[in-house]
């Protein structure tokens, strides 16, 4: 087996440590794990393996010798730099033992470096608290290679200002003398052996922008946070050799669906459309519904070039004025896109759904359908609302009477999905608007309708009949988890829901979640709805992706996965493979390719690169937001308090989806003091109260451009404002 197989580094790591740890304090070679490992491996493989353990802390080289670090004398240590210049060290990240090193000990190593470390013997801290002493014996890791930032003209040298402003980090710039100050580059750090004294040295590698050009802010967070975006020469030869359209043979062994009325339903701005449904209403009440998603593993083989890269990225990134997507976009705007009009190949899941609104028959084929019609959220929600008499002309009978048919069988499923408990949240978020040169000019109210519902229920669906068949047939697959909330971050919310006015009922080690659906009844149709919302929310796990069915505590559901995006999520495109293996009946399907052994570090990556997109998606909008405000210096914004600090409130501007901070120096009319129980700020003299949840005037006194935050102070009253 090759180790380019996704997830399959994982297995030659494991391998080695394995070894490693049965040749104990005599260590091995690096030939003889190759000799060794060779059956499996080639040596290319075993050796970035190698490589990648080092980098970990988990492996380590001395006198040419790999040994297990715990047989050694060294230790593998995460530096913390002090203001002095000396550092601390702690083993296995935040909390772990930790060593004192001495500045000239450090050899080179900087703030956040892996390194391995070599304690002192005989000598032990002559105070109580004092920790040992160890010096550095190499760097294994060097936290920041490349930085993303502005350039500051000193009278003498250039400086970076690093993106993140959490990073404290002195860079004299060399080279791009005639960038402007207010440029973003990308440097190249580059060290200086053995001193750690002296500040850090780079090279720019690479032009960015000005600050406020369009597209620059987008190319700024994907060096950043290190997401991939040019494709390598061989992915776009490997698409380029794939046709624009199936052939007959494509056809093959398909279910052929051409004939039935089916219709993609997406924003406005899609380019990519990756599911469409098919509705029939039966004559014994109830409905038959077909979800029909784009069959991308058929052009996209396992262990291929488009595979590889696919895994590598692990999931389309959306800005609002462009997408970085997870495959090219022959595939996800073409050959794999569900057109109107022409062929195309998809997977097909169907199931049947009674009155009551509970699915039974379940059936899943490969397929070939014909989209209908290419429609919108926008048109699918005026067409149901906003009926005209022009419509059936246009859509033509059928297409209505598949909407109307989505509607009612949405209606059905999610009432029976809120019955069971299952949580619906519906947060207020922004739409950030761009002119014809790319410039933010607006932000409108993001709408979640009658048409985002129908498509929400039916992928729902479709995606809980496919964990529960890959379930049943006992095949590995990627499935998608929600734990509970922990007691402690439910016992948190409780007391910040009683100080609303809102009781959190039951025992918090096993709350159902019926009863945060109850505590968000409370506040239903009422002003304070959105934020009380967002603190559930807060307390809630993060949904990963796991190789076991553990349940969906969100939605209520013992078994749950993604089916539905193959085009921009690859755990879809790994589901898809498996779900037709099970239509073929080969129980054996991935075991060959020691999938079950690959699926742990599939899911960890693929979780991963989840979240790094969500926090690239996140800070671009705060970003345009804060820019879009940077001429509205001085005026006064309806806000909500969404956190209260010793410091100050975070304050979100209701009308702009975006947040604030009132530091406490501007609350000048008292002196107030922090209540953390009661999440407020109290007036000792006065008495007046700012509390979580509370609404609030403020005025924008400024934006901080490389905080990309934006800064407050109390409205005046309106008797007193000019």
């Amino acid at each position: 087996m090759s180790i380019h197989l996704p997830g399959g580094g994982r297995l030659a790591e494991e391998e080695i440590r394995e070894r490693l740890e049965r040749a104990g304090r005599h260590g091995l070679a690096a030939q003889t794990l190759v000799d060794k490992l060779g059956e499996s491996w080639d040596e290319q493989e075993v050796r970035r393996a190698l490589a990648r353990l080092a980098a970990g802390g988990e492996a380590i080289e001395w006198n040419r010798r790999w040994m297990a670090p715990r047989f050694t004398d060294w230790k593998v240590a995460t530096l913390k730099r002090l203001a002095n210049g000396d550092a601390v060290a702690e083993e296995g990240g935040r909390g772990g033992p930790a060593h004192y090193v001495k500045q000239r000990e450090l050899g080179g190593a900087r703030d956040g470096d892996r390194v391995l470390l070599k304690p002192h013997r005989g000598r032990r801290p002559k105070r109580r608290g004092e920790l040992p002493r160890a010096s550095v014996s190499r760097v294994l890791e060097r936290r920041h290679e490349r930085v993303v930032g502005t350039l500051e003209l000193g009278e003498e040298r250039r400086w970076l200002i690093p993106f993140d402003p959490k990073l404290h980090l002195e860079i004299e710039v060399e080279g791009g003398e005639e960038l402007l100050e207010d440029t973003y580059v990308v440097v190249e750090i580059e060290r200086r052996p053995g001193r750690s004294d002296l500040p850090l040295s780079g090279r720019v590698v690479e032009r960015l922008g000005r600050i406020g050009t369009p597209g620059v802010d987008v190319l700024v967070l994907l060096r950043h946070l290190d997401i991939p975006e040019a494709f390598p020469p061989e992915v776009l030869e490997a698409a380029a050799g794939l046709p624009a359209d199936p052939g007959e043979d494509d056809l093959s062994g398909r279910r052929d669906l051409r004939a039935e009325t089916a219709v993609t339903i997406d924003g406005g701005q899609a380019r990519d459309f990756d599911d469409a449904i098919t509705v029939e209403r039966r004559d014994r009440g109830g409905f038959r519904v077909g979800v029909h998603i784009a069959d991308v593993s058929h052009y996209v083989p396992e262990g291929g070039v488009l595979d590889l890269e696919a895994y590598r990225r692990a999931t389309s990134v959306y800005f609002p004025d462009r997408a970085v997507p997870m495959l090219p976009e022959s595939l996800s705007n073409g050959l794999c896109s569900l057109k109107p009009g022409v062929p195309r190949l998809t997977l097909s899941a169907f199931f049947d759904v009674d009155p009551e609104g509970r699915v039974r028959r379940r059936r899943f084929a490969r397929s070939v359908i014909r989209s209908a019609r290419r429609l919108t959220y926008a048109e699918v929600r005026r067409v149901l609302e906003e009926p005209r008499p022009g419509d059936e002309k246009r859509y033509g009978p059928e297409v209505l009477r598949l909407l109307f048919d989505a509607r009612d069988v949405m209606r059905l499923l999610y009432r029976r999905r809120v019955a069971r408990g299952s949580l619906d949240f519906d947060l207020p978020h922004g739409d950030v608007i761009l002119d014809t040169d790319g410039y933010t000019v607006d932000v409108k109210p993001g709408q979640r309708t009658v048409a985002h519902r129908i498509i929400e229920e039916l992928m729902l669906s479709a995606n809980g009949a496919v964990a529960r068949e890959l379930d049943r047939r006992e095949l590995p697959a990627l499935y998608r988890v929600h734990e509970p909330p922990s007691p402690e971050k439910l016992e948190d919310l409780r007391e910040t829901l009683r100080t609303l006015g809102i009781s959190l009922k039951g025992d918090l080690a096993e709350l159902p979640p019926s009863a945060l659906q109850a505590a968000l009844a409370r506040v239903e149709g009422r002003e304070e709805e959105p934020f009380v919302a967002s603190l559930v929310l807060r307390a809630m796990q993060r949904a990963v992706y796991s190789p076991e069915p553990r349940g969906h505590y969100a939605l209520a559901t013992g078994d749950y996965t993604h089916f539905t995006s193959p085009i921009r999520r690859y755990p879809d495109l790994l589901v898809h493979r498996q779900l037709k293996a099970a239509l073929d009946g080969d129980p054996q399907a991935g075991v060959r390719a020691l999938l079950p052994q690959r699926l742990p570090a599939i899911a960890e990556w693929c979780s991963t690169a989840e979240r790094r997109a969500e926090r690239a998606e996140r800070m671009i909008l705060q970003w345009k937001l804060v820019r879009l405000l940077a001429d509205r210096v001085g005026e006064t914004f309806s806000g909500r308090i969404t956190g209260v600090e010793p410091f100050g409130l975070f304050v979100l501007l209701v009308d702009y989806f975006v947040d604030g901070l009132l530091p406490v120096r501007e609350l000048d009319d008292d002196w107030y003091e922090h209540d953390p129980e009661g999440h407020r700020l109290v007036g000792r003299d006065r008495g007046r109260v700012f509390r979580l949840g509370d609404a609030i005037e403020v005025v924008l006194t400024g934006i901080n451009e490389h905080r990309r935050s934006l800064d407050l102070a109390p409205a005046p009253p309106e008797r007193d404002r000019g």
